[in-house]
């Protein structure tokens, strides 16, 4: 099964979603939101920045894949 997101309505009422692997490992959950739409425009943001987002490396250390090598 491929990676999907659950959207669902927290203790609090308020709507969050999650990042699930097709393993059923949760890779995020996001923040509230108050209501759908917003919740959804959530996803649609992650799913933008999945496909187009650079990696920024804070750590300091060249990855074992680097491309520069």
């Amino acid at each position: 099964m491929a990676s999907h997101f659950n959207l669902y309505v927290d203790a609090d009422a308020l709507l969050r979603f999650q990042l699930v692997t097709g393993n059923g490992d949760v890779l995020l959950t996001s923040n509230a939101f108050e209501d759908e739409d917003a919740a959804i425009a959530g996803i649609w943001s992650v799913r933008e920045a999945a496909v187009s987002g650079r990696i920024v490396d804070l750590t300091g250390a060249a990855p074992e894949n680097d491309p520069a090598d």
